[in-house]
């Protein structure tokens, strides 16, 4: 297959990946032969590539995309549905003063964490699945994929990685206490209102605490997930070995999917831009160890990305640098330019 730009699609090719439109509802599927209001409607979805087939007298089971592949994305869109729906109930039900049911939490939590621990591409993944719920619980969702997919690769037990990701999925849960005009506002906290939000992990420890099934790993996941290595973190600020692991990992991806995405007060990071943050940080905030994981495991799924860069370019990954996976080489058209050598080159968004 190839990307094409909307712009320079045509009458006849065939699509050879789903397009999702919002609330994950399938827009066209994978295998559609394009015709004029096709294009009109991609047009108007503003996607500025897609991906077509090669020769648009193939099959769409030939081996240019296998029926698996089809089938495991529709079945990531499925998953996370499904738990978001049980996440919102979660949280809403936290709202009005009620215990958590570990049974509901288990219901969202296991289903999504296998599906997810099935490929390592996580982030690939993640840009198939479009979500207009609100950022509380498309953040909270995010952390817990990105969570388990550390778990996979600390060769969790299955056991600790369903913890992990229950711990992570709910380590926000103390903001259901807080009220929403302060979650949501647009502009900076108050000193007095960022020290309620700073409430949520005690919050949120409280909230487990009191609730049936939740193991100490889970709790301590969850109120001690803005603790920092140096010790600069809350509520307790205890620094290194004394911070639990699923804290320290929850940390990382926390910091990583909240810069990664689209905010009412600011725009979106690279996924490079907050992967150069988090190296940055290491050893003073964030687990070093953790952070590496993280980073060379999804590092490897960058070549072949389609990125646009400061200067308005727009080019794929074509090598990747093991030293410095954020600084890749990228060709662009007939040039290639190495990132590494070209400080002032940088990735501001992956289109595909």
């Amino acid at each position: 297959m190839k990307l094409v730009r909307t712009s320079q699609l045509e009458e006849g090719m065939i699509l050879a990946e789903d397009i999702m439109g919002k609330y994950d509802i399938v827009f066209l599927t994978s295998g559609t032969v394009l015709n004029d209001r096709h294009i009109e409607n991609l047009t108007k979805l503003d996607l500025q590539y897609v991906y077509v087939m090669e020769k648009t007298n193939e099959a769409v089971s030939d081996q240019i995309l296998p029926p698996s592949v089809v089938i495991v994305d529709r079945q990531l869109t499925k998953e996370y549905s499904q738990s978001m729906d049980q996440f919102k109930n979660v949280y809403q039900t936290v709202g009005l003063g009620k215990k958590i049911e570990r049974e509901v939490v288990e219901k969202s939590v296991l289903p999504l964490m296998k599906e997810v621990v099935k490929s390592n591409n996580v982030l690939g993944r993640l840009r198939q699945i479009e979500s207009n719920d609100a950022y509380t619980y498309r953040h909270s969702m995010n952390v817990g994929i990105l969570a388990a997919m550390i778990g996979k690769w600390l060769n969790y037990s299955e056991k600790d990685l369903e913890s992990l990701t229950t711990a992570a999925m709910l380590h926000d849960i103390g903001k259901s206490k807080i009220p929403e005009d302060i979650i949501n506002k647009p502009g900076s906290l108050t000193a007095e209102e960022y020290e309620l939000v700073k409430k949520h992990s005690n919050f949120g420890y409280e909230i487990l605490k009191n609730s049936e099934g939740m193991t100490f790993d889970i709790l301590c996941g969850v109120l001690q997930h803005h603790e920092r290595m140096d010790g600069s973190g809350y509520p307790l600020g205890i620094k290194g070995n004394r911070i639990h692991e699923f804290a320290k990992i929850i940390a990382v991806v926390d910091v990583f999917d909240a810069m990664t995405s689209q905010k009412v007060y600011r725009s979106k990071a690279s996924p490079f831009k907050v992967a150069e943050h988090i190296v940055q940080n290491s050893f003073d905030t964030l687990d070093p160890s953790i952070a590496n994981i993280f980073l060379e495991n999804i590092s490897k799924y960058y070549a072949g990305n389609i990125v646009k860069l400061n200067t308005g370019e727009v080019g794929e990954i074509v090598l990747v640098n093991k030293q410095s996976p954020t600084r890749p080489l990228i060709k662009i058209n007939e040039k290639f330019v190495d990132l590494l050598k070209n400080q002032d080159y940088e990735i501001i968004d992956v289109i595909a």
